[in-house]
């Protein structure tokens, strides 16, 4: 989408409310948020990622037969993995939840803004073919219909933003990030990927020091805020492979080789960094990452643990 479109796009709400989706963390022990990492190098794809979350307490852990759960991966652009989501990692989690007797599944996507429409993303990308051939229902996020949420005194940057109004239809979300740098944000894992539900036409002012050259408006420091309203029951993480140099849409690829499963996004996020921050590179995350901004402003919102102490790591 060309930017003088996108700028041109109408903003149009169906209702303006309070509502939050904001799950306790069940995937935790002895009072410590969980995050396992377990290596592809030996296992097929659906064992790595069902280790994974057995690790941690399981898909019943969090989710149960007839609940109406959406998936939220990662079509952001119509680049190839790990810029987007993995097919197969995608069709792996499918069949998963469906072996644990989670069938009332749906994939929901809203592409980034120099690549929309969304629905052009994810026909360019196979996802369309891809859902009909494994009977997975896709919601296209463009079109709305929207609902404005209002965020009270925690937010900075943010009085609303608008979120897809069927959000309020599911009763489980599922988390199924990329692990990669991001040329603006550090890093983009699970605490960006809420912006994919969110409002096209408030992407501009969440871009806007990069696009309008308001520096004084960080753009990370924006995007962390849209997760007040809304969080994950489970974190499915592919870090197979990722960028460690520029993103989220291109970039030098190196192969982690790993899968990665949390209830807690800074938990598993932190972890994501750490793994990136093991190919020393000109970027972005060089840096403590407890010192990044986005992480003590997640940490501020009260959007999972506080620091090192609070969770621990199972690795296989």
């Amino acid at each position: 989408m060309r930017q003088e479109e996108f700028f041109a796009m109408k903003r149009e709400v169906e209702e303006e409310n309070e509502w939050r989706y904001r799950p306790e963390n069940v995937y935790t022990r002895d009072g410590k948020a969980l995050v396992s990492i377990v290596s592809t190098s030996d296992r097929q794809l659906k064992q790595a990622i069902k280790q994974a979350v057995d690790m941690i307490g399981g898909v019943r852990q969090a989710l149960n037969p007839g609940d109406r759960v959406l998936l939220k991966a990662n079509f952001n652009s119509d680049d190839p993995y790990p810029a987007s989501s993995d097919l197969g990692f995608l069709g792996a989690v499918v069949e998963l939840l469906r072996e644990e007797g989670i069938t009332n599944l749906t994939l929901g996507e809203r592409a980034g803004w120099p690549w929309m429409p969304t629905a052009q993303v994810l026909e360019e990308m196979g996802v369309f073919k891809f859902a009909e051939e494994i009977d997975l229902p896709v919601i296209d996020f463009d079109s709305g219909p929207w609902m404005d949420i209002k965020f009270g005194p925690e937010a900075k940057w943010w009085t609303k933003a608008g979120y897809h109004k069927s959000l309020k239809e599911f009763d489980k979300i599922v988390f199924l990030p990329c692990m990669k740098h991001h040329f603006l944000a550090r890093f983009t894992m699970s605490l960006k990927l809420i912006v994919g539900v969110t409002h096209p036409v408030d992407m501009q002012h969440m871009h806007a020091d990069y696009r309008l050259g308001k520096t004084d408006e960080p753009m990370d420091m924006k995007m962390i805020e849209l997760s007040l309203p809304l969080g994950p029951d489970l974190i499915i993480m592919d870090g197979r492979k990722s960028f460690v140099t520029n993103g989220p849409a291109e970039g030098e690829v190196v192969e982690p080789g790993v899968i990665m499963a949390s209830g807690d996004r800074i938990a598993i996020d932190v972890e994501g960094v750490k793994i990136l921050q093991s190919y020393p590179r000109d970027n972005l995350i060089q840096m403590p990452v407890w010192e990044m901004p986005l992480i003590k402003r997640a940490i501020e919102l009260g959007l999972g643990i506080s620091g090192e102490e609070d969770y621990q790591v199972l690795a296989s």
